[in-house]
């Protein structure tokens, strides 16, 4: 054998190395910016959401004490219903805060920056 060559395949070797290195940093990097990507678009679509129903709440609750004054009677009494409707929910919805939003949120964010990416894809 001769000494060249062997220098030769090691160089050649030792660039391949490199270069298979940065191809996977590269390839690091994209799926975090992809996860990342997912995360943010996750908690957009949620903050969204939960601005919608809260604007639906207030409008539900205005429509429903405004035709309680009008139709049964004051417009207070009205208002003390709905308020005594959100102090139940806000307790129910309390103690099953794990059913309804912990253990949800934790599954879908397990999820999202856990999913394996096939090598071949």
């Amino acid at each position: 054998m001769e000494p060249g060559r062997i220098s030769d395949n090691f160089s050649m070797l030792t660039e391949n190395v490199k270069d298979y290195v940065n191809m996977r940093i590269d390839l690091a990097k994209l799926i975090l910016t992809e996860k990342i990507a997912k995360l943010a678009t996750f908690f957009l679509i949620a903050v969204i959401f939960f601005i919608l129903a809260m604007f639906l709440l207030l409008f539900l609750s205005l429509a429903f004490v405004f035709w309680f004054g009008k139709d049964l009677g004051p417009a207070w009494v009205g208002a003390l219903i709905v308020t005594a409707f959100y102090i139940v929910s806000g307790i129910l919805i309390y103690f099953q805060r794990h059913t309804l939003f912990i253990n949800p949120l934790v599954s879908q964010l397990t999820k999202i920056l856990m999913e394996e990416k096939d090598e071949n894809d």
